[in-house]
């Protein structure tokens, strides 16, 4: 196990992995993009999953690729989920050399069997904001516009984050994954943001996995990105 040091840096462990910055497929690729950029500043190299060119999938097959595209293939990886990437963890493992997880206020998923994309009560909510083609709007207009608006630091930011939001089917919510056992033997912990995955939290420390929890709402990487940053860097050693 490697020794928990502060602030570790990419030479720090071998093998040179990359950090796979793992984008919600309701939200999209930008969010991640402080982050992305204070890492790279520290030595890391870096990938967000999906790629900007890949943010529309129609089915849980379709995000299922365009995570595993953008993970490399050729070399150790460290998967970083954020919100309902975390679903897609357990695809990743089975076909990548997957070293360790850091879910940052993200589902984890169940130990084996099916994984539904969204919860029940969440379904509930969206079945009448869909369209007549079964097209959701995007994720900012999922919910009240006050409590949306608190989650971006600055007008700007939102846009831009806003900019690469897909309309996902209402059926790609409805999908199940299929879950094979042990994939949860790879060494895992928790970054959380506030109580928005409280249950997820609770769920992370009875696993008795690292668990670190920041003030903050769920987008809370693109407030204090250097913090968010630390923090996630601070876990690795510990798993």
């Amino acid at each position: 196990m490697l020794s928990p040091e502060p602030n570790i840096t990419a030479n720090d462990i071998p093998d040179e992995p990359v950090l796979v910055l793992m984008a919600s497929a309701a939200l999209g690729p930008a969010a991640w993009g402080p982050v992305e950029s204070e890492l790279r500043s520290r030595g890391w190299d870096v990938v967000i999953a999906p790629s900007a060119d890949e943010v529309d999938p129609r089915t849980p097959a379709d995000a299922a690729l365009a995570y595993a595209t953008a993970t490399p293939a050729d070399r150790p990886v460290i998967l970083i989920p954020h919100s309902s990437a975390g679903n897609f963890v357990p695809t990743l493992i089975e076909i990548r050399n997957v070293l360790r997880v850091v879910f940052v206020d993200a589902t984890i998923p169940v130990a084996s069997g099916k994984q539904p994309l969204a919860p029940p009560k969440l379904l509930k909510t969206l079945e009448p904001l869909a369209d007549e083609d079964g097209l959701l709007p995007p994720w900012t207009e999922w919910f009240d516009e006050q409590q949306i608006a608190t989650l971006f630091p600055s007008p700007a930011m939102r846009f831009h984050i806003e900019a690469q939001q897909p309309q996902l089917p209402l059926k790609f919510l409805r999908g199940v994954l299929r879950i094979d056992a042990d994939w949860d033997r790879t060494p895992s912990s928790y970054l959380a943001f506030g109580d928005t995955y409280a249950a997820e939290t609770a769920r992370a420390q009875a696993l008795g996995w690292p668990v670190t929890q920041l003030g903050g709402r769920h987008l809370h990487m693109i407030v204090d990105p250097v913090g968010v940053t630390d923090a996630i860097l601070d876990l690795i050693p510990h798993m």
